[in-house]
């Protein structure tokens, strides 16, 4: 599959994550969803990222903020159901909750 159509497709199943989050109780802000080498390179030293082979530098994962009653969600477990439905969207999805941090992090992986 071409990077084109892979972006296309995950930009397909942000907009499918965001219209069941708003349907199940949560309300969103977008967070990066590009991000170049330099950037990247920036956050890794900070270490705010551990790889320069981010997903992010294909347009290939959205970092989404949830929020509930009106309070900002920080914690993996608040994030879970948003990261079950997206991985139930299509086996190229990957939540990054299951790494042990990143839980707004979604990301299609070909």
């Amino acid at each position: 599959m071409k990077l084109s159509e892979q972006q296309r497709k995950h930009t397909q199943y942000i907009g499918m994550l965001i219209l069941w989050a708003y349907r199940n109780g949560y309300e969103l802000t977008l967070g990066e969803a590009y991000r170049t080498k330099e950037q990247q390179a920036i956050y890794v030293k900070a270490g705010l990222s551990k790889t320069m082979n981010s997903k992010h530098l294909d347009r290939l994962a959205t970092d989404l903020n949830a929020f509930k009653n009106g309070e900002y969600l920080t914690d993996s477990d608040s994030y879970k159901p948003l990261g079950d439905y997206w991985k139930s969207l299509d086996p190229e999805c990957v939540w990054g909750g299951d790494w042990g941090w990143d839980a707004n992090h979604f990301q299609f992986t070909k």
